[in-house]
Order: structure tokens, then sequence, then C-alpha cells
């Protein structure tokens, strides 16, 4: 028997040996080896847990588009002030350089009534220390006949009464006591007469004449612009009117584009679009 015993001794022998062997290597073993085995571990874990979506975000919305403003109130607006229809349709900038341009025109005016005016009164003044007139006030006309005629009465071709009785015969040739009524009828007479002490007294006279006359024809052009800047700003506000029309249209007709944002489990993100038929 004692060789039974001999072979069980051996066969026990390697099973301590082994269990020893291998926990000699796990202690020898690096740390990471043992992590690794713990984020198999974790991963097995996070693999069974099932995470919920964050619900998806509100569609964003294009807009709504502007509704444009009447464009007969703003064609209106603009023929009483020029860049009113402008700022009524919402366009300051428009309307800020026709309203300059409304007063660059009035001042313009104003600055060539007022040089006119003080030109009138400047020949009228001539007129009366170098023609011996005596009144201020009178026609145009009056006052073109002071600059042609060197005096009012008198015979001679520088003479307004001569001129005026050519005149008287050509309309009564033979009758000429009405060709006498009708020069009485028109002769200036009293502080309306006049007579030039000289040609170069006269000369100056017709040239500060010719200068008021030509200043207050520049302060009536000043209508005319007026008009040609209400015209260009009514046409501007129904332009831009058309314009906004068919803004306002487009948007309308066009299909509606929205972008819908989510939040995917894995921390990422994902827009979709969506286009409405």
């Amino acid at each position: 028997m004692p060789s039974g015993s001999s072979s069980r001794e051996i066969c026990a022998r390697p099973v301590p040996i082994l269990v020893l062997a291998f926990a000699a290597l796990l202690a020898a073993a690096p740390p990471s080896f043992a992590r690794s085995n713990l984020d198999l571990v974790r991963a097995d874990l996070d693999s069974t847990t099932v995470e919920t979506p964050p619900p998806p975000a509100e569609p964003v919305k294009a807009p709504a588009p502007v509704t444009p403003r009447s464009g007969k109130k703003a064609l209106l607006l603009s023929l009483l002030l020029p860049g009113a229809g402008e700022l009524y349709s919402g366009h300051k900038g428009r309307a800020t350089g026709f309203f300059i341009s409304e007063g660059a025109i009035w001042a313009n005016f104003v600055a060539w009534e007022i040089a006119g005016g003080l030109r009138r009164d400047n020949y009228i003044e001539q007129a009366q220390l170098n023609a011996g007139l005596g009144t201020s006030s009178g026609s145009d006309d009056y006052w073109r006949l002071v600059g042609t005629y060197a005096r009012s009465s008198g015979s001679g071709p520088d003479s307004y009464e001569d001129a005026l009785r050519r005149d008287a015969r050509n309309e009564f040739p033979t009758d000429p006591a009405a060709q006498d009524a009708w020069v009485a009828q028109r002769l200036p007479t009293g502080d309306r007469a006049w007579n030039w002490s000289s040609a170069a007294l006269q000369e100056s006279y017709r040239n500060t004449r010719e200068n008021s006359r030509r200043a207050f024809d520049r302060a009536k052009y000043s209508f005319a612009l007026a008009i040609l800047n209400r015209i260009a700003s009514a046409i501007d506000t129904q332009m831009l009117h058309r314009s906004e029309s068919r803004e306002s249209q487009s948007a309308i007709d066009r299909r509606e584009l929205r972008l819908l944002t989510d939040l995917t489990a894995d921390g990422g993100g994902r827009i979709l679009p969506r286009q409405s038929f």
C-alpha cells in the first residue's frame, strides 16, 4: 500500500502549486490590467442602461412678412411735403434727403426775394435822386419807361411824350384834339414825371433794375423746383410701395422652411430642415 499513498500525494501536489502560481500572477500584474478589466465591466453595465433622449426643440420660424403701408396715403403726403410719404413708409434716410432738398429750395426762394427787393429799393432811390421822381410806387411798366426815356415830357427821340404823340397820330390821324386827349391821359405828370440828369446815371438805373428783375425771376424758379421735388418724391414713394408689395407677396408664396434642432444620446446634436408644402 505504500505505492498507492505515494501516487495520491503526487496527484494532490499540483493543485496548491497552480493556485499559488495564479495568485502570484495576479499580484505581479500591472494596475492597468486591473483597470482595463474594470472598464470592461463598466461598459457592460452601461450597455444595459437605457437613456431617454431629450425632447426636440421648438421649430425656428421665419419672421412674418411686414405689410406695406398705403400707397395712396404716401402719395398724398409726398405731394403735400416731399419726404413725408417716405417717412410714413418707414424710410427715414430717403425722407431726410427730400426734407433737405425742400428746405434748400425755399431758402433759395427767400434769398432771391430779399435780393430782388433790396435792388428794387436801390433803383427807385436812384430815380428819385437823379431823375426828380417824387414817388416810390408804380407798375413794372412804369419803371421800365423811366429807364427807357431820358425825360417824361418834351420833344425829341429821348422823350416819352414824343413817343406818345407818334402813337396818338397813328390812332387818330385826322383828329388833333383826340390826339391831345390820348397823350394827356397817358403822360406822367407831377411827382411821377422824370428827367435824368445824365445818361450814365440812367444807365446805372437800368442795370440795377435788371439785376432786381433777374433776382425775382430766380426766386420764381423755386416754385418749379418745388413742383419737381414733389413729383420726384411721389414717384419714389410709389416705387418703394411696389417693391414692398412684391417682397410681401413673395414671402407669402414662398414655401416656409423650418429648422428643427435635436440632441442625440451620445451628447451630439443635429439639425433637421423641414419644409412645408
